[in-house]
């Protein structure tokens, strides 16, 4: 499912150029050397610059599935395919079990 929406959002030119995650090519490193960048240079020009850091550890543990739903609806992913998405975000459930030995 990850090659078919990933195909999609390509061809339909879905993804922001400034989107790092989850893309070949990029990562955390492209993102903090694009940001890097761009102080040096609001620096050079004498600009006023601030960053905001917001940490998304739980993100997706926050995320609201009804809301994800419509956004893929949104964006093309329409029929079976949304209708797997809400299947699988259904009443969906994870813990962790940790088993000890004696």
């Amino acid at each position: 499912m990850y090659n078919r929406i990933i195909s999609f959002l390509y061809e339909n030119k879905i993804l922001s150029e400034a989107q790092n995650g989850f893309r070949k090519g990029k990562s955390i490193d492209t993102a903090v050397h694009s940001f890097i960048g761009r102080i040096q240079k609001a620096l050079v020009k004498r600009v006023h610059t601030i960053g905001i850091f917001i940490d998304l550890t739980k993100a997706y543990d926050a995320l609201n599935h009804k809301l994800l739903l419509e956004k893929l609806f949104y964006y093309g992913i329409r029929g079976s395919s949304n209708l797997w998405f809400r299947s699988y975000l259904t009443h969906r459930k994870q813990f962790i079990e940790i088993c000890q030995s004696d």
